[in-house]
């Protein structure tokens, strides 16, 4: 196979387009978050290229991260639905130089691109936990992102981002108007790296972007204002921690209702849950993540989360959509797609990308289900619940 060669001439040109772009967008942009969020953040001044590494919390975390490095654009690892948006998709590719990732395929092809991004001198911006946090707590990185970090041979930057999740909970129709806070954490040079084994520095990192959003909300509350701060909660939420209900979760401006029990909580201009028996989502999704195992063990709930959406298969050159109808059967531990039975045991990987797509590896297909209203967490999360139990056994 012939290899494609790289013109350091056309690469240096981009290059130089980029660095433009983005100190002009830098200008524009900063400004405007600082107003909407109270929005400060660390200045990095280091020489490229290096590896950054940050918490993820909110879709624009990319953007409000890249802010704290004026000197050039950061190639950021995206999932590859944006490469999907048209002309915005273009100009990203074109100023921003954004690496796609597949969420629910190997990795191996973004590590290389990665690499080869960072042998080029640009820096790149990780998330390495994969996923935006659910319920205001980091979840824990991939476990082999501390060799990553050492194999790539340059300074390994890791970045904390605090509030983001209270200024737009993953699952929430609305941002709120609060604070958000970019800190730089630590800077490892390349000789520092040398000292560690790959299992240090995963602890080290997963350490240095732990971020939960109760902590200090619980101590010292600071208000997140929005006008319906409870509205897209059955999103993330959809087990009634009252009579243990599946799929019954629904809610009206501030308040969460079950169908079954009547009203169940109340949102505060804290985001923390009044009348209920839980204070935080965080401790209403602990709770639910322990129900649904038992339910995935016990073979209870059928036919549930009905909805409709569109169907692609993205391993086709040109994905075509077509209408889907689906719905979720815990008790056979199966998903159901335009009537076609499918075992969650057969899929390979599942992933989710903001609330509407979900994105499944079954055979030889990667599929992508996009509904803008129906609820698509719990498949993951059941397939997710199957397998822990399976390996568990």
């Amino acid at each position: 196979m012939e290899v494609k060669k790289t013109d350091p001439q056309k690469d240096a040109k981009k290059r130089a387009v980029r660095q433009r772009a983005w100190r002009l967008a830098h200008r524009l942009v900063r400004p405007v978050f600082e107003r909407k969020y109270a929005f400060t953040i660390d200045a990095l001044e280091l020489e490229p290229p290096f590896l950054m590494i940050a918490n993820h919390a909110m879709n624009i975390d990319p953007i409000l991260v890249s802010i704290a490095y004026k000197k050039q654009p950061l190639s950021f690892v995206a999932s590859e639905h944006l490469g999907r948006l048209g002309l915005t998709s273009k100009l990203l590719n074109r100023y921003f130089s954004i690496i796609s990732r597949s969420k629910a395929s190997n990795a191996m092809g973004t590590v290389k691109s990665i690499m080869r991004a960072l042998r080029k001198g640009d820096p790149v911006l990780l998330f390495a936990e994969g996923d935006c946090t659910w319920d205001g707590v980091s979840g824990k990185v991939f476990p082999a992102t501390g060799k990553l970090a050492k194999a790539v041979g340059v300074p390994l930057v890791t970045y904390l981002m605090s509030g983001t999740y209270l200024t737009r909970p993953r699952w929430a129709e609305e941002a709120r108007k609060g604070f958000i806070r970019g800190r730089l954490v630590h800077v490892y040079s390349k000789d520092e790296l040398s000292e560690m084994t790959p299992e240090e520095v995963t602890a080290a990192i997963n350490a240095d972007i732990y971020e939960d959003a109760w902590q200090g909300q619980l101590s010292k509350p600071t208000v997140y204002a929005a006008t319906a701060p409870a509205k897209g909660i059955e999103k993330a939420l959809f087990i009634c921690p009252e009579c243990g209900g599946i799929d019954c979760i629904f809610t009206n401006g501030i308040e969460v209702f079950c169908e079954h029990c009547g009203r169940i909580a109340k949102m505060n201009e804290y985001e923390l849950l009044d009348e209920c028996k839980f204070r935080t989502v965080r401790e209403w999704e602990l709770f639910q993540r322990e129900k649904l195992r038992e339910y995935v063990q016990n073979g209870v709930g059928s036919d549930l989360f009905k909805g409709t959406g569109k169907l692609s298969d993205l391993a086709e050159g040109k994905p075509k959509s077509r209408k889907a109808e689906f719905s979720l059967d815990i008790a056979s531990k199966c998903m159901t797609v335009n009537g076609e039975r499918i075992p969650l045991s057969e899929i390979s990987d599942m992933a989710m990308v903001k609330t509407n797509r979900l994105l499944i590896s079954y055979g030889r297909s990667y599929y992508e289900i996009f509904s803008k209203r129906g609820i698509l967490r719990p498949y993951l999360m059941t397939w997710q619940a199957l397998r822990e139990n399976t390996e568990g056994e």
